[in-house]
């Protein structure tokens, strides 16, 4: 049967680019834009940035600052530097994360399917910056569906930690993945963060494409907008004025384009697909509607909005967030050049 699908997509692909090639083409290239404006700058730094914490060990220090929510969600506080980074990298940094914390043997099978309950959602850089300020011209939007995402996030968090009940189950035999040097940890997170955003702008490229087709034939709807690719779903319903709520629903699911890349980083780990969709399902309705309450108790004038005058301008090729991660790490890189110079005078 898989083959057979497979056989079928790819038959079918090859026709769209024979009876479609303006609109596959055109299709590519707004996903290609899509991604250097608005994925890479706010995503790559986060790549980098989950993979250098874990491949250094930095992560058991995290896990101690933040010990009351490996209380809150029932996991050793090795995992809380995942459910962190997941809350201010966006996703998939989450799916990154608990892929490197289960090889590595910090966590067992089963905290690392819980985790990836709620360790997926949209993050600051794409929601305030992207969302908030270049697509509805209005910055309260972002941090109102950044605020759903997170309160979203921990409900699914707590209500997964409640219902466990493997919390005894063994972790795997390490094959640790860290590295004792900083200067390799720091180059090996690097080609990480690489190879990642080449993946999720590769899959991005081809759902435009896909939509763009689809939009041709004249069959688009925003549904189905909203479950194929996020940064066009969310582009989608604020050009057409929509409510700020379903714009917290398609961030709140992520869209298939997504699905498919954290498929593909725990494909070998046995993690539920179906129970990972349910879940997708659940935070995309709980954020919407945590997005619908807090614009009425507020009373607030993005329940619905047009698309900006200021949305063709450049997004910037860095976030706050981005940035201080860059001289964390910079600083972090020159420290470790430091020790290992004096190590050398020692010796």
């Amino acid at each position: 049967m898989k083959k057979i699908i497979a056989v079928f997509v790819s038959v079918l692909g090859i026709a769209l680019l024979l009876i479609f090639p303006k609109e596959v083409s055109e299709g590519i290239k707004t996903g290609l834009e899509n991604s250097v404006r608005l994925l890479v700058p706010s995503l790559f730094p986060f790549m980098v940035l989950s993979s250098f914490m874990i491949r250094s060990n930095a992560y058991e220090y995290i896990g101690k600052i933040f010990f009351p929510l490996a209380k809150i969600f029932r996991l050793p506080e090795s995992a809380v530097s995942a459910v962190v980074l997941s809350f201010v990298g966006g996703f998939p940094v989450g799916a990154k994360c608990v892929r490197l914390l289960y090889v590595s043997g910090k966590i067992s099978h089963n905290e690392a399917e819980r985790m990836m309950d709620f360790c997926v959602c949209s993050g600051p850089a794409f929601l305030i910056t992207a969302v908030g300020v270049m697509m509805t011209g209005n910055v309260m939007s972002g941090v109102i569906l950044y605020i759903s995402q997170i309160i979203s996030g921990v409900i699914l968090g707590i209500v997964s930690g409640f219902f466990n009940k493997n919390c005894n189950e063994k972790r795997s035999v390490s094959t640790s993945e860290s590295e004792t040097d900083l200067i390799n940890a720091f180059i090996a997170s690097s080609a990480d963060g690489a190879r990642a955003i080449i993946e999720l702008t590769g899959l991005v490229a081809i759902f435009s494409a896909v939509m763009n087709v689809i939009s041709s034939i004249g069959i688009e709807s925003r549904v189905m907008v909203i479950f194929l690719e996020v940064t066009t779903a969310c582009k989608s319903i604020t050009g057409a004025g929509g409510a700020l709520w379903m714009v917290s629903l398609a961030a709140g699911y992520g869209g298939m384009c997504v699905h498919f890349q954290i498929f593909a980083l725990l494909e070998d780990m046995g993690i539920s697909r179906l129970r990972f969709e349910i879940f997708r399902v659940v935070n995309a309705i709980l954020s919407s509607v945590i997005t619908y309450v807090i614009c009425i108790w507020f009373d607030l004038s993005v329940q619905t909005f047009a698309i900006s005058e200021n949305t063709n301008a450049e997004i910037t090729s860095t976030s706050i967030m981005g940035a201080v991660s860059l001289v964390v790490m910079s600083a972090i890189f020159l420290l470790s050049l430091e020790q290992k110079n004096k190590m050398k005078l020692q010796t």
